[in-house]
């Protein structure tokens, strides 16, 4: 259960962590081949047009093998200089250390409210 549950757990981290940006270029080029040639099976379909015998061979690797492109560059991460993924925010936010002798009243300034100019409107 322990692997299974250490799985899950590196999925979701590298799906939060940073992409490069060549994958994320090679991402959006998969995706708009994938989605067109399941634009153009849709429009088959949905105008009763029997394609060509070659379409039907190739479709499925044409959304097929971008897709698993996709997948990959998804979970491809970039690791900075300290060997640890960059991750993009998402950590946990550290409460800020309180150092209670040291504090001091803080005034806040506001600012000035800007100055509105009378709206004049004559009526003839």
């Amino acid at each position: 259960m322990k692997t299974i549950n250490k799985f899950w757990q590196t999925l979701r981290s590298r799906w939060q962590n940073h992409m490069p940006v060549f994958f994320r270029r090679v991402m959006w080029i998969c995706g708009l081949i994938s989605g067109t040639a399941i634009a153009i099976h849709e429009a088959f379909t949905q105008l009763g047009i029997q394609p060509h015998e070659w379409w039907t061979d190739i479709e499925q690797y044409i959304i097929g093998i971008p897709v698993g492109a996709m997948f990959v560059c998804k979970f491809t991460q970039t690791y900075g200089k300290d060997g640890e993924p960059i991750r993009k925010g998402l950590e946990p936010m550290q409460p800020p250390a309180v150092n209670n002798c040291d504090m001091e009243a803080q005034s806040v300034e506001e600012p000035e409210p800007a100055e509105i100019e009378p709206y004049n409107e004559h009526i003839d």
